[in-house]
């Protein structure tokens, strides 16, 4: 099968008067992704991009814009902290709506507050720190563990999981302890990126913990 030439729109909202904390916004980025894959009605917009690199595109919206696209927005406005995001079924630049094309893509960089306590049996995405990745680069890429984690999952799982609001959180490893939580057994397939924003190709990005592993089991690095 032939990679697929379209992109997932995700859109975070950015409040510069009550701004979220980093690592929700990434978690709700992730969490919508999967949101809008999860809730489609047919596979026609998703098979090609699904079995390609799955490909996403994180914009940050102001809250007036962000309340206008959350009305159409397939995944629903998932919430996690004070970070809210959206997110749309896969579809090529040029197809994409005028009113998500129009949004901002880089410079998305929300502050490093301390982020909500992750839910117990959640899945956590595990970020390379050794990249200082954006907001918008992080949220692309935990929203690339997520969704590999996810269709790992069977049938009655990707329902629990879904049903259950689908919770997730974002925390940070570097080094030494990055790679031995990714080779963990358990731990969901390692995504690396393909180089075309940010980081250089062929670098490591992010993957979900191993079932059960909550936050307090996260070495010091990653909390």
């Amino acid at each position: 099968m032939q990679p697929s030439d379209t992109v997932q729109p995700i859109v975070l909202l950015v409040d510069k008067e009550d701004p979220a904390a980093h690592y929700d916004a990434v978690a709700a980025a992730a969490a919508a992704s999967v949101s809008a894959y999860a809730r489609r009605d047919s596979d026609d917009a998703w098979e090609n991009w699904v079995f390609g690199r799955f490909t996403k595109t994180v914009r940050r919206a102001g809250p007036k814009a962000f309340a206008k696209l959350a009305a159409h927005a397939p995944s629903g406005t998932v919430v996690v902290g004070r970070a809210q995001a959206l997110a749309f079924e896969p579809v090529t630049y040029e197809e994409m709506p005028k009113a998500v094309r129009a949004l901002q893509v880089s410079g998305t960089q929300l502050p490093d507050d301390e982020p909500v306590p992750g839910r117990e049996g959640a899945p956590v995405v595990v970020v390379n720190a050794d990249l200082e990745m954006s907001t918008g680069k992080a949220g692309a890429q935990a929203a690339h563990a997520l969704l590999a984690w996810y269709l790992t999952l069977s049938d009655q799982e990707r329902s629990t999981w879904f049903d259950g609001g689908c919770p997730v959180s974002v925390r940070a490893a570097g080094g030494a302890d990055f790679k031995a939580l990714a080779a963990a057994a358990g731990a969901g397939p390692l995504i690396v990126d393909a180089g075309m924003t940010e980081i250089a190709p062929n670098t490591a990005t992010a993957f979900v913990a191993a079932a059960g592993f909550g936050k307090s089991g996260l070495p010091a690095a990653a909390r």
